[in-house]
């Protein structure tokens, strides 16, 4: 029921499925226009020479299936932002590394409230992703920034071969077990010879070493879902089991300082056009952390931001860590919104994790109080906590979905704030 199309002619290719309808037809002839043979081929040239980076990355040494970052002479931040909403998002079909995809409106609209968010950045380089999606979305973000955005193919979506093309009920009734190992042990997840999420976390890493090695000091990259969560994952030591427990919604950015001496910080996770609050299922055990602390920063009445951003989710209990600041906050923000039908209560950072339940939490707490609950969660290492940068006022979430690990729906998110 559909066509295998096959750009390179190696073993190594990305295979593209799609249904044969009329408007897939027009696709194909689309695909094998001169125009777009040359493009191909340009392409395939990117990818052979991020194949030779590829193998001089992992001569430098990887742990396990983590490679080493590249060291930074000079001090770097660089924000990933994921592509708008495309019409295979919409339509709920699998897109892997294909190129058949556009931007919905609704993923014009969400690039452009991105390109708003950062146009006070001043970038000194711009990477993305070939692929229309990404391409488009970047387009909108860079706006009239010189110099001109850079195309790098190692930044396409995860390689998912066979899978490409089909409409998620399609994958359960064409592949069967194959599809459910998909979703329920995707590290380990085999598909026409290839491990995706393992060749995605090696990839990931020549992501980093093509955007570490650019001049400039402000970086923005426009890529995808899974292989923004490889890059994050990379960044942070985390392995291929970590895919899908840190979120990259339509058009989040994520963002990371990079200092010489290898220290690395998160800055923020998923920071969406729209607030993050409220999860898909409202029912779910879900943490919504407000961070109190001002050491460092100023201290500033955040209360009606923050109290505005909670009216939109459904509280079942509100906590505070018993940290003084923490207890001012609350009773802050108790007074211009309150959460659930009880003032806060206090509950230590050891206890914290037994006072909740399901439905969601509101917890306003320290900065440290926070990163060691996500670092917990997430099951790192307790030194994975000081990777984690964390503003007054910001708002970091952590989901639960049955019997499935917690995973990190954003962190920081401040635009609230602005």
């Amino acid at each position: 029921q559909g066509v295998r199309l096959d750009l390179f002619g190696t073993p190594s290719v990305v295979v593209h499925r799609y249904r044969a309808t009329p408007s897939a037809m027009s696709v194909a002839r689309h695909t094998v226009a001169p125009a777009r043979v040359s493009y191909v081929a340009s392409r395939r040239k990117r990818f052979d020479e991020s194949s030779s980076r590829h193998s001089a990355s992992r001569a430098r040494g990887c742990r396990g299936a983590v490679c080493a970052l590249p060291s930074v002479s000079t001090p770097k931040r660089v924000t990933l932002v994921r592509h708008g909403q495309s019409t295979w998002n919409e339509e709920g079909r699998i897109q892997g590394s294909s190129d058949f995809s556009v931007l919905t409106s609704k993923g014009e609209a969400q690039a452009e409230t991105t390109r708003q968010m950062l146009e006070g950045e001043s970038f000194d380089v711009g990477f993305r992703s070939p692929l229309k999606r990404a391409s488009r979305t970047a387009e909108v973000i860079w706006g009239a920034r010189e110099p001109p955005l850079v195309d790098s193919w190692v930044l396409r979506e995860i390689d998912l071969y066979s899978f490409q093309g089909l409409l998620k009920q399609e994958g359960k009734s064409k592949f069967g077990a194959n599809y459910a190992a998909w979703k329920a042990d995707p590290a380990n997840f085999e598909i026409d010879g290839h491990f995706p999420v393992r060749e995605l976390w090696e990839r990931g890493a020549e992501c980093w070493e093509e955007v570490l090695r650019a001049e400039g000091k402000d970086i923005l990259v426009v890529a995808h879902n899974a292989v923004i969560q490889a890059m994050t994952a990379n960044a942070l030591g985390l392995p291929p089991e970590y895919f899908r427990r840190l979120e990259q919604s339509n058009c989040g950015l994520t963002a990371f300082a990079f200092a010489p001496g290898g220290a690395v910080e998160l800055l923020k996770l998923n920071q969406t056009p729209a607030p993050p609050v409220r999860g898909k299922d409202e029912t779910a055990k879900r943490v919504v952390f407000v961070c109190a602390s001002t050491e460092g920063q100023t201290s500033d009445d955040n209360s009606a931001s923050v109290a505005d951003v909670l009216r939109d989710v459904t509280i079942t209990r509100a906590l505070h860590d018993g940290d003084a600041a923490s207890a001012a906050l609350a009773t802050e923000v108790s007074a211009k919104f309150l959460l659930g039908r009880d003032a806060p209560s206090a509950s230590s950072s050891d206890e914290l994790e037994n006072a909740l339940g399901e439905g969601t939490s509101a917890v306003i707490a320290s900065a440290s109080t926070i990163a060691s609950f996500v670092a917990r969660a997430l099951g790192t290492e307790a030194a994975f906590a000081s990777r984690l940068r964390l503003t007054r006022g910001g708002i970091t979430v952590v989901e639960y979905a049955g019997e499935s690990p917690a995973r990190l729906a954003c962190l920081n998110y401040t635009a609230h704030l602005s």
